[in-house]
């Protein structure tokens, strides 16, 4: 068994392990793999010259400190329960602080894979809060602002993983191969699911709620559930949910707890 970071050759194999492991749509999955990955360390294990499992951190900041997102954590069935994705993170996260990432942040998908990670040092540190509200419509103008940083720590608080904008624009891309809804000027950006006249915004920054809810009235829009950073003061009356881990990965760093990850949809 041999474990390693992936070479460009690698990914038509990878892509293709994604799809066994994982119910994906295949659209998405090569807006994955064909997208500059100049943001994102894959690390992968090897049986025999063929890819077994892979893993992909894809890097941001927190509390202005480098730091990733680990994700896309596949083993190929045939070889599942042997430990392989437990060494492969512990390389991948090796190599992560020798590079100078000082936090991991993850979302685990069910509750056995929270039992995995804390084995591996995650600690339940990530949450949000969700807050529903009236769409309705504004009469305000509102000035031109484009700056995605700055609506993230408009939106974020002081703990939140700092997305760039290449990785905001392929989530957006990315989740709307699954239907969801793009609301986007240069003062707003948010990712929601609509049934009828209600809507689940699972991703928002922005300068003004206002304006957020006139523009999803605008949509048909009457009520929705707004997730957001435990930090948001436009969610500041909600009891915070926790639903992410967290590991630092150098000596002497503090460990944070209600960091907001977003861009994820559960």
């Amino acid at each position: 068994m041999r474990y390693r970071a992936i070479r460009e050759s690698d990914l038509p194999s990878l892509a293709a392990l994604w799809l066994r492991c994982f119910e994906e749509k295949e659209e998405a999955v090569k807006l994955f793999f064909e997208r500059n990955l100049s943001n994102t360390h894959a690390y992968l294990a090897e049986d025999g010259g063929t890819a077994i499992a892979a893993v992909y951190l894809i890097g941001c900041q927190l509390v202005g400190k480098s730091a990733h997102y680990l994700c896309g954590a596949a083993t190929d069935p045939a070889y599942r329960h042997r430990g392989v994705m437990t060494a492969l993170i512990e390389f991948a996260l090796r190599d992560a602080a020798r590079r100078g990432d000082c936090y991991s942040a993850l979302l685990p998908a069910n509750d056995g894979l929270y039992r995995f990670y804390a084995r591996l040092g995650y600690k339940k540190g990530a949450a949000v809060c969700c807050k529903e509200l009236s769409a309705e419509p504004s009469q305000r103008r509102f000035s031109s602002s484009f700056d995605w940083e700055e609506l993230q720590r408009r939106c974020g608080g002081d703990k939140f993983l700092l997305w760039n904008n290449k990785t905001i624009r392929f989530a957006s891309k990315y989740y709307a191969c699954y239907g969801v809804q793009v609301l986007q000027n240069e003062r707003l950006l948010a990712l929601y699911e609509q049934d009828g006249d209600r809507a689940e915004v699972f991703y928002a920054i922005y300068r003004h709620l206002e304006e957020l809810k006139d523009l999803l009235c605008r949509r048909g829009v009457r009520r929705f559930s707004l997730t957001g950073s435990a930090g948001n003061p436009d969610l500041e009356d909600c009891d915070p949910l926790v639903c992410g881990m967290l590991k630092p990965l150098q000596k002497d760093l503090p460990e944070l707890s209600g960091v907001w990850i977003g861009l994820t949809l559960s």
